[in-house]
């Protein structure tokens, strides 16, 4: 597989398991680790403690590799003091001391925390080392809110804290926070702070994509200028004036050092191009429609942009069609129309255009399809297009469906395994993004909700294709499913195909964990 089709079927992936989300977080962020409200809603107890005897050292002449003793039923037990209960009194009583696996050191000013589940006596986890500081962040998680600005804005003051403890789980809080949430703490977020950590060099890139995604919901004009200068920032724009810089160093027998330049402003490029969708999605909020003429000139419409900043800039417009207001859907389907004239990604956005019911391009899809190779990556977007205009009323309906039988005749698996992932449920449904808000008063919500659904309305709904999967993962299904399954049969939902396998894996994980118990890796040297 070459190197744009392995990041094709990636980012199909991506797209894929984004489509099965069940809540809308953060859309920029995803969450590295549990968190550590997570963990203790989790468990039936939890206490503060302090090491007051560590294990037993290894013994060099043991028969097990990692000098352990099997026969030692204190092999790697440390003994901790309970300090302060935090959950779970009710089961612990009086108990003072708890023996946990713990191969760690013992500092005198390190608590632990450490979590349980119920048991005779109690299965302990893992003890969690704390400085000072991080006990206060633990004592203050369970009173907090258990949503709202309200909570988010304690996390807030830790987003770059230098306790990577902390500074990574108030990052997991955001991530893990619907966006709805996140725009509520308009009024409480610190624009010049956020403008601060997106241009600090030492900021990665899954965090500045949360504070360009912040600043979007609190920025300013003046923050505008800001942004459009991070998506200018592009080395073929710069290339003449490197070339020039070098031939220069070059006459004054300096050019040893031209190569190390020329790298440096190459990585620095990639480095702010790493958070690309964040970026343009900030722009356009705080922009608007004035600003999408921009885009489209470095990036939809410009033949020697990469591919993945193009699809960064179709997640960015597919962010604005889903979740903000800020851009009418018309002019979004103008922005990505462009992108049909890209062969190389042209299928990425197809299922959006129908999703947000463009169906003026029915046409040119069929041309598409039938100036395409066999086996194409635009074929299945179109059929699943096709699809759904064949659901739409009237005239739509009927050319849709004229289509279908044509294209049926040139590509009759291509065709059937699209009705197969209909089946399954595997296509995402169609239909418009819902209204932010809803002007109809209470009254006529409730009249509506008395009145009987029309057959015709209930059936209203339409899908469309998730990006397609390479063909050789696609033919199992092609062979096991039928063109027209009965109506009343059951698809399987989306989370069931996914989250079944998931859970498995992720239960055998906790089984070789338990097993496998040692120092908690997410603070290995936690700074004070």
């Amino acid at each position: 597989m070459n190197r744009s089709n392995f990041l094709r079927s990636c980012l199909a992936l991506g797209w894929f398991l984004a489509q099965a989300q069940v809540a809308t977080a953060c859309p920029f962020c995803s969450a590295a680790s549990q968190t550590l409200s997570e963990e203790l809603a989790a468990a039936e107890a939890a206490i503060i403690a302090k090491l007051v005897k560590a294990a037993p050292a290894i013994s060099p002449d043991a028969d097990d590799p990692a000098g352990l003793d099997a026969n030692d039923p204190d092999t790697g037990m440390a003994h901790f003091l309970v300090e302060e209960v935090l959950l779970g009194g009710d089961k612990l009583g009086d108990l003072k001391q708890i023996e946990v696996v713990y191969f760690g050191e013992n500092e005198e000013n390190k608590r632990f925390l450490i979590s349980g589940v119920a048991g005779l006596p109690i299965d302990w986890t893992t003890p969690l080392p704390l400085s000072p500081r991080a006990v206060a962040y633990v004592k203050h998680l369970r009173p907090l809110p258990e949503k709202g600005p309200d909570r988010l804005t304690f996390f807030m003051q830790y987003l770059e804290d230098k306790n990577p403890l902390l500074a990574q789980d108030a990052y997991d809080e955001f991530a893990r926070a619907p966006y709805d949430e996140i725009t509520a703490m308009v009024e409480r977020l610190d624009r010049q702070q956020l403008t601060g950590w997106i241009e600090d060099p030492e900021v990665g890139p899954t965090r500045r994509r949360l504070y360009l995604t912040l600043l979007g919901i609190c920025g300013q004009d003046e923050d505008i200028a800001m942004l459009e200068s991070l998506l200018r920032y592009d080395y073929a724009q710069m290339k003449p004036g490197i070339a020039a810089m070098v031939s220069l160093m070059g006459i004054h027998g300096s050019a040893l050092g031209t190569t190390l330049v020329d790298e440096l402003i190459r990585a620095d490029v990639r480095r702010k191009r790493q958070c690309l969708d964040a970026l343009i999605a900030a722009y356009l909020k705080l922009k608007g429609p004035e600003g999408l003429p921009l885009i489209e000139g470095l990036f939809l419409s410009n033949p020697n942009a990469e591919y993945t900043h193009v699809y960064a800039t179709i997640m960015a417009l597919r962010f604005h069609g889903e979740e903000s207001e800020e851009i009418p859907l018309p002019r979004l389907q103008q922005s990505l129309r462009l992108v049909l004239d890209n062969p190389e990604i042209a299928d990425q956005v197809i299922p959006d255009l129908a999703r947000w019911e463009d169906w003026s391009i029915l046409d040119r899809l069929v041309g598409m399809f039938k100036e395409s190779e066999e086996g194409a990556w635009v074929r299945q977007p179109v059929i699943a297009y096709l699809l759904t205009a064949e659901e739409q009323p009237e005239d739509l309906g009927k050319r849709a469906t004229e289509a279908l039988a044509e294209l049926e005749e040139l590509d009759p698996q291509g065709v059937k395994r699209a009705r197969s992932y209909m089946a399954f449920g595997l296509l995402a449904r169609g239909g418009k993004p819902k209204p932010k808000t809803d002007p109809k008063s209470e009254t006529e919500k409730a009249a509506e909700s008395e009145a009987p659904v029309g057959k015709e309305e209930a059936n209203k709904e339409t899908v469309v294709v998730a990006p397609e999967a390479p063909a050789d993962t696609t033919a199992k299904a092609e062979t096991t499913t039928l063109d027209e399954p009965p109506a009343d049969a059951a698809a399987p939902n989306r989370l069931m195909i996914i989250g079944i396998p998931l859970i498995a894996g992720l239960v055998l994980v906790g089984v070789f964990a338990l097993l496998l118990r040692g120092s908690d890796a997410r603070s290995p040297h936690e700074n004070p």
